[in-house]
């Protein structure tokens, strides 16, 4: 089973939308006896320009010309199908699932729910990625597994080619993400409690003692590094009589309510007596570079 990642190509395919996707040919029979053969063809001249534009990238011009073939025949719905396309690929999802909806309103056909079902899952990951790039996530990734089940409820209505699988898997990355940032957030708040002077990030982990699992309340032990050619502030941290890290002295490794190794330097003595306090994880797009932050408190 194929599963979803950040950034993966709307067509599940080579990044650019199928021709097929497009819709019929541009001789379009549709409950068109009423209109003159010279309007047929400035409308299918229109959409074919628009397609001529969009496979080159031109979206604003292949906009402008499904428009004007949308102005000759309204009711034209593999039109409607084709300006969803454009203004997908334009990121622009919500006006492309009018025009989805617009398109099936006036003709259904499988294929234009599998190019729905394709944009709504488009739209679900560009929320989750913007999400894991901001602060306040929640909100976003709501939406995008709002987005993501709209997906879904389109595949499962649907006979078409599109199967639910990959669908349900970005669904659980979204859930699984919201999870842990429900969990973030508990524990942050739970850090406001403390004052800021008791509180520090271990860091380093990776580099140290990992036999070592740290567990909620463990005795820690801090000691001052002064002779430590990298950081004369340096404290490393001990669990077990063994180092585990150091305390974080760079705002871009330390949780923002804890001190840094400087600014403890004249709290505590040689040594000091601490215990691990909180673990907060963050998922971000980096492979390899989630956010993983330990937390612990100064006892004496």
């Amino acid at each position: 089973m194929d599963e979803w990642h950040i950034g993966d190509p709307v067509d599940w395919g080579d990044g650019f939308m199928d021709a097929q996707n497009w819709g019929r040919s541009y001789d379009d029979d549709e409950r068109d006896s009423d209109k003159s053969s010279s309007q047929y063809s400035k409308r299918d001249e229109y959409s074919k320009r628009a397609w001529d534009y969009f496979m080159d990238n031109n979206f604003d011009d292949a906009l402008y010309y499904i428009d004007m073939a949308l102005d000759l025949d309204y009711g034209n719905a593999n039109n409607w199908n084709r300006k969803a396309i454009v203004l997908e690929y334009m990121k622009r999802y919500e006006e492309s699932e009018r025009c989805y909806n617009k398109s099936l309103e006036l003709y259904p056909q499988s294929l234009v729910y599998d190019n729905k079902a394709r944009m709504l899952r488009d739209w679900a990951g560009h929320l989750f990625k913007d999400a894991i790039n901001s602060q306040n996530r929640l909100p976003k990734l709501e939406k995008a597994l709002k987005i993501n089940r709209k997906a879904i409820d389109v595949v499962q209505a649907n006979n078409g080619e599109e199967t639910v699988g990959r669908y349900l898997s970005q669904k659980h990355i979204i859930e699984n993400t919201i999870g842990h940032e429900n969990e973030y957030q508990r524990n942050a708040e739970a850090l406001k409690a403390y004052d800021r002077s008791q509180l520090f990030t271990i860091t380093g982990r990776r580099f140290h003692d990992t036999s070592i699992k740290l567990t909620i309340g463990m005795p820690l032990r801090l000691v001052k590094e002064p002779d430590n050619q990298f950081d004369r502030n340096a404290i490393a941290v001990y669990a077990e009589d063994k180092k585990v890290g150091y305390v974080a002295n760079n705002v871009r490794t330390k949780f923002e309510l804890t001190s840094s190794a400087s600014e403890l330097q004249n709290k505590i003595g040689n040594t000091a007596q601490a215990e691990y306090l909180a673990y907060l994880f963050r998922p971000t797009d980096l492979q390899y570079y989630d956010i993983q932050l330990y937390i612990g408190r100064i006892i004496k």
